[in-house]
């Protein structure tokens, strides 16, 4: 297989996943973009969470994350308290709408991975993802 092939064939899959996504997006209606997503996902993981450890985190801008956030916040999606220990930062949560909206998101997520890994053995998903991970940690 040449250079060429492998970057082709890892265009089309990366392609092909992000429109499996959407579709089941659309389908229970989240009309969330895929940089919204990011950001929710990184308030759940990090505790506790700032729109700086966002903007770390997902190699954004303070700015784009200002915006994401604000439509989050207008949404009823997350929550903003005050940092108790910096006075300029917010800590972001999820609200009970918000976690309802990520289990949302995972339900869409595991159906996409479900149909990607369709008829493959578990051997082979092991090796894609061992491949997958050395390739990514050969570009970064």
């Amino acid at each position: 297989m040449t250079d060429t092939a492998v970057g082709e064939s890892l265009h089309q899959l990366m392609h092909a996943y992000k429109r499996a996504l959407r579709r089941a997006y659309a389908e229970t209606e989240l009309n969330l973009t895929v940089s919204h997503i990011r950001t929710l996902k990184a308030i759940r993981s990090l505790t506790p969470c700032t729109a700086q450890h966002i903007a770390q985190r997902t190699q954004r801008d303070k700015a784009q994350i200002t915006r994401l956030l604000r439509d989050l916040f207008d949404a009823d999606i997350i929550a903003k308290s005050p940092h108790p220990e910096d006075r300029r930062s917010q800590i972001l949560s999820l609200t009970n709408h918000g976690r309802s909206v990520l289990a949302q998101v995972d339900g869409c997520e595991r159906d996409a991975h479900a149909r990607l890994s369709n008829g493959m053995a578990q051997t082979d998903l092991d090796a894609f993802l061992r491949l997958s991970r050395l390739m990514i940690a050969n570009l970064n």
